[in-house]
Order: structure tokens, then sequence, then C-alpha cells
């Protein structure tokens, strides 16, 4: 055999037996160990720090919105889904006499004396005209016959506040004259519908202006005082004289005290103690009356 003696003894049907795979390579020599991740190196003291790139080449970081502050909530009073309340008719009819120009008084007064006073009183007075106090400052009752009167309600256990206090006319008539005929009518319409809102349960009517423009009628208010009578519109009434009356005549004030006093037991007061009317005032007091209302 070309091969020699030992390739005669080989089985030609006979296969190596195959080989065992190579063991896996690795990206590192053979017994070698992979190389631990390194620590960052801190820099050494004195060494300058990084420079960071500029703010422009850096990306933007997006920014959280703060969440809306709502506004301070300050309360009115009102709410607001509800619809205005209506102006008070009082006031109305105030505003509508302010701009009265029904009379030739219109043009020589300096205010309109409209009334003051609660909007629900038990007891409402019932004046003559302004005189020239009220007539500067737009308040009833100011004056001499005005101190007079608060003194008045005071000794029957009523303060000025308690009671609303207004005239039949609501501008001075010059002079202080007594009110005409034609300026009582265009003015009452007003008064009818104070009262007519106040709804009082007693009306004190003092002098004989207020007695005509309240009673409709002619009888004196000598003949018709410390009388509960009912007006035309159905109102309980008490006439007696006016303060302004007083401070001229002072022997009348025993009269006036025995009407206050049924005025008090009309309305269920109880009186303070007090046994007469205080007095209206010295010498100078009623020298002055000439600035009041004539109250007659």
């Amino acid at each position: 055999s070309v091969l020699g003696p030992r390739a005669a003894e080989v089985d030609v049907g006979e296969r190596p037996a195959s080989l065992p795979p190579p063991p896996p390579t690795t990206s590192h020599p053979p017994d070698a160990s992979p190389t631990p991740a390194l620590s960052p190196v801190p820099p050494r003291p004195g060494a300058p720090a990084t420079a960071r790139p500029p703010a422009a080449n850096r990306p933007a970081v997006p920014q959280a919105t703060p969440p809306a502050v709502p506004p301070p909530v300050r309360s009115t009073g009102v709410d607001p889904d509800s619809p205005a309340a209506p102006p008070d008719p009082l006031d109305v009819l105030r505003g509508e006499a302010e701009a009265c120009r029904r009379c030739g008084l219109c043009e020589t007064r300096t205010t309109v004396v409209f009334g003051e006073g609660p909007r629900r009183p038990r007891l409402v007075v019932v004046g003559e005209a302004p005189g020239a106090d009220e007539d500067a400052c737009g308040r009833p009752f100011v004056g001499k016959s005005g101190q007079l009167l608060t003194r008045m309600l005071l000794a029957i256990g009523l303060r000025r506040e308690d009671v609303y206090i207004c005239n039949v006319l609501k501008c001075r008539p010059p002079g202080n004259r007594p009110p005409a005929p034609g300026e009582a009518a265009a003015c009452r319409p007003y008064l009818l519908e104070q009262l007519r809102l106040l709804a009082p349960e007693l009306i004190l009517v003092l002098g004989n202006p207020a007695v005509r423009a309240v009673l409709q009628t002619d009888r004196p208010i000598s003949a018709i005082r410390g009388q509960l009578a009912t007006s035309p519109e159905g109102y309980l009434t008490l006439p007696t004289f006016h303060p302004s009356f007083l401070l001229r005549n002072p022997a009348a004030r025993k009269d006036v005290w025995l009407d206050l006093q049924l005025a008090a037991k009309t309305l269920g007061l109880v009186l303070p103690g007090a046994r007469e009317l205080p007095e209206g005032g010295d010498g100078n007091d009623r020298a002055s009356s000439a600035d009041e209302p004539s109250g007659e």
C-alpha cells in the first residue's frame, strides 16, 4: 500500500469523533480580569473648576406653571346672583320733594326740609313749616322750638330719634309767615304719602296750619287740642299747641303737658316721673321766636 502498513489497518467505514467546540472568545486577553469601573477623580486643590457651557448653549429646563391664586374675597353683604334691592319709597319721595317746583317757595328756599326719623315710628310729629335754622341745615325742628320739642318728648319717655318729625311745608315761607293755602295744598300730597309709608300709631299735630292740613278742618287749635281725632285718611291724631307758641305763651305749657300725657297713654308709654312740662326757656328764647314758625 502506498500509505504504508498502518493505513491498511484503518477501517475505511469508520469516522473520527466530533471535536468539542472552542471556548467562547472574550474582549480581553486570556487570563486577564475585566477592568473595574473607575470612580470620578476629585479635582486637585487649587485646580480651576471645569467651565460649564454657556447658558445660551444649555438646553432649557421646562418650569412648572404655579397655580393661579384667587383674589381676596370682600363681602359686600349683597348676593351678586340676586337682583338689586329696590330703593326705599320714602327715599324716592324725598328726591321728588327736593326737586319740587309746585309753588313759588322753590324760588326762595335754601334747602328742602323733608323730615327725619325712624322708618317705622310709633309717633309722627307734624309741624307747620321750616324756620330759618331748618332752612339753613335741611333738618326739621332744630331751632328754639325744636329744642323745646325735644324736651317735650323726653318728658313722656321718648327720644327725638324714636320719633319721625316733619312739617306740612317742606320749604320755608319768606319771613316765617304762615303757609298760604295754595302752598299747603301743593305740599299736602307729600305729607300724605309720608304718613302712608310711615304708618304711625299716632300723629301729634302741632298748631293751626298743621291741623288744617292733616284734619281738613277750620276749627281753631284752641277748640280741638287735647282731643283724639281721626283724619280723613284714617290716622289717629292728637292736636296740640306748637312749641313756638309756648315760647311766646309759657302759660300754655300746662295744657300741652296734659296733651302729652294723653299721647303717652294712647301709646302705652310709662311716664318717666315728670310732673309737668319742662320750661320752654328764658326771655332770650322768647325774644328769638321771631325766627320760628308762627305756631298760631
